[in-house]
């Protein structure tokens, strides 16, 4: 047996000698050195051995005892040892795993991240094209606002709002003011006299003051320099009117003829001192609205250019709309071919007295002027020049002055006309007479 305090102890020498004594069980034994650590465990095994062996017997048992404990002990310790080392690396890879985990999920995020980073700046630009797209619309708004608001303030009163004016203004004057002119007896007199001036400048006036209407005067279309009772009046010839202005005349005489004037003699016509020749070319009837030709429309174009007139043609319109105007200068221009035609081609729009139900009479003054418009652009695109037609009252209340401005006026007055726009061509009488034309006629003035 060795020395166990010799250093050279070991417990398989005591297997038969440790567990004789039965007051004391291997199991109860076991139980109690199970909660030692090793060293306390070993130290108890020897005191008990000491204190429980008597013999060689029992120290042999005990031994044998002591030494499965201790082994047993040791494999638990083992066991231990490896189940900590298991926990620890189920920990460590529970640990590991997670840690994958969180990176996937950090990347999953940053992904996230990245698109909606994406999402918003697209949201941004779109927000941006959006803002400017309603910019520009607010812009536009305002510009088309601001357009109409200087253009109505440009045009004044649009036409066909004539208003009746107060019948009579009463004016508080001191009528023994001193210094009036001879043809004012009063001051009252002197105001009203101003104000009619005023009137006439402004607006046209149909009726006798202070009974009449008032249609302003669009600033839109140019106005003539004439003084209709002054510039106007007999020629050297003394038998037409022409146009003199700072005793100069500066007029030209002509008439405008159709088949109602029979068969004529262009050379006594200009013999005459006629200059100018206007020729029907055919009309539309106001019933019908069928297109019918002059029948004395070629012999009269041969006859006056032959003769060396100026000649220019017109067309007596009853077009309802656009395209009729059209359909009329189409026409018109067909007839034409062949001829030198060195005056205006002239839309002739009026009134039909003679029946009230005549379909140009009923239309509207946008369809009436549509078809005057339609008739001038189909001229001016076929190289002519277009001239419109018509009485004062049909031009100021049954045409639209501002579409028709800026072509050519042929103006029919028979009394002293006020009209304040342009005028190239005046009629001033249906009762002329001519030598060489047998039937009344129409007389003209031709300031182009």
């Amino acid at each position: 047996m060795a020395n166990r305090n010799s250093g050279q102890f070991n417990i398989d020498d005591y297997e038969d000698e440790l567990w004789e004594d039965e007051e004391y069980s291997q199991d109860d034994y076991s139980k109690n050195m199970n909660d030692l650590s090793d060293e306390e465990y070993e130290q108890e095994f020897f005191r008990e051995f000491d204190n429980k062996t008597t013999n060689k017997s029992s120290a042999k048992n005990s031994r044998n005892n002591s030494e499965s404990v201790y082994r047993s002990r040791k494999k638990n310790s083992g066991n231990n040892k490896n189940n900590r080392n298991t926990r620890n690396n189920n920990d460590k890879n529970n640990k590991n795993h997670s840690s994958r985990n969180n990176n996937r999920n950090d990347n999953k995020t940053d992904h996230k991240n990245d698109a909606l980073q994406k999402k918003l700046e697209i949201y941004r630009k779109q927000l941006i094209a959006h803002r400017l797209i309603l910019f520009l619309i607010l812009f536009a708004v305002a510009l088309v606002i601001i357009i109409k608001l200087f253009d109505g303030r440009v045009k004044g009163t649009p036409l066909n709002t004539a208003v009746m004016v107060d019948e009579k203004m009463n004016f508080k004057v001191d009528e023994s003011v001193s210094g009036l002119p001879e043809e004012f007896p009063t001051m009252h007199a002197f105001i009203e006299d101003n104000y009619l001036r005023y009137l006439n400048k402004a607006y046209i006036l149909f009726g006798t003051y202070p009974d009449c209407e008032y249609y302003k005067i669009s600033p839109n279309v140019a106005r003539n320099e004439f003084n209709w009772s002054e510039d106007f009046y007999v020629n050297n010839d003394g038998l037409y009117y022409s146009y003199f202005k700072d005793g100069e005349d500066k007029g030209r005489v002509g008439i405008d003829v159709s088949e109602f004037q029979l068969d004529i003699d262009w050379e006594k016509v200009k013999a005459a001192g006629i200059k100018v020749a206007m020729i029907r070319v055919g009309y539309r009837g106001y019933g019908t609205g069928e297109i019918h030709e002059d029948k004395l429309a070629d012999t009269n174009m041969a006859g006056a250019t032959g003769a060396g007139l100026d000649v220019g043609v017109y067309f007596f319109s009853s077009a309802v709309n656009r395209e009729e105007g059209i359909e009329e200068a189409k026409y018109t221009l067909e007839k034409i071919k062949g001829y030198d035609i060195k005056q205006p081609i002239v839309v002739d729009t009026e009134y039909v007295f003679e029946d009230e139900g005549a379909r140009s009479n009923v239309i509207s003054v946008e369809d009436r002027t549509a078809a005057v418009v339609g008739f001038c652009e189909t001229i001016e695109e076929a190289g002519y020049t277009p001239m419109v037609y018509a009485s004062r009252d049909h031009f100021i209340k049954y045409l639209d002055i501002d579409a028709i401005g800026k072509w050519d006026f042929w103006l029919a007055a028979y009394d002293t006309p006020v009209f304040p726009y342009h005028t190239e061509g005046y009629q001033y009488s249906p009762y002329g007479f001519v030598d060489g034309i047998t039937t009344q006629v129409d007389l003209d003035v031709w300031m182009r």
